[in-house]
């Protein structure tokens, strides 16, 4: 696929004009009188697509999940950085078992694990977990229009198609 193409699907080629009031107190230096300057300043940014919600439990039925473990992805997500990384410590993680109700630390492990397991989250490192980019982003438009998920269902089964451009140098 080439790049136009490829920019024109993302939305590059899509624009909204923003305009701005600014308005500016000068002071005339021989009179003392305050004069207000207004200008208009106008500029155009990408627009943002339109989207559809997708609910976190038909994630986890796409990848053939308990629906239990959608309590523990909201609070998982709720504390994803901009970068999708989410650091837990053992700290955090009791604070996590607790505001889950659950009884111990481990069964926050074992949901953590189960999640892990279909890729929903990425083991990057002790304690530090990178959320899927093809399900989950945070931040900006102009990062997160590089993801793409397309979700194909055929024959009573789902599969995931994902194309995307990524630019480690932001």
């Amino acid at each position: 696929m080439d790049r136009e193409h490829l920019k024109g699907m993302i939305g590059d080629t899509e624009k909204k004009k923003i305009t701005r009031e600014i308005t500016e107190k000068i002071i005339d230096q021989t009179t003392g009188e305050l004069l207000i300057e207004k200008n208009t300043e106008e500029a155009y940014v990408s627009k943002e697509p339109d989207f559809i919600k997708l609910y976190l439990d038909n994630i986890l039925m796409i990848n053939n999940l308990p629906n239990g473990l959608q309590k523990s992805l909201n609070v998982l997500l709720k504390r994803m950085g901009y970068d999708n990384i989410v650091v837990l410590n053992a700290y955090i993680k009791k604070q996590m078992a607790e505001e889950l109700e659950y009884k111990t630390v481990q069964s926050l492990n074992n949901n953590i694990n189960k999640l892990v397991q279909q890729g929903i989250m990425i083991r990057k490192g002790t304690g530090t977990y990178e959320m899927n980019s093809f399900l989950f982003g945070r931040g900006t438009w102009d990062n997160i229009k590089k993801i793409r998920l397309n979700l194909v269902f055929e024959n009573g089964q789902v599969t995931q198609k994902a194309e995307f451009e990524r630019n480690d140098e932001e």
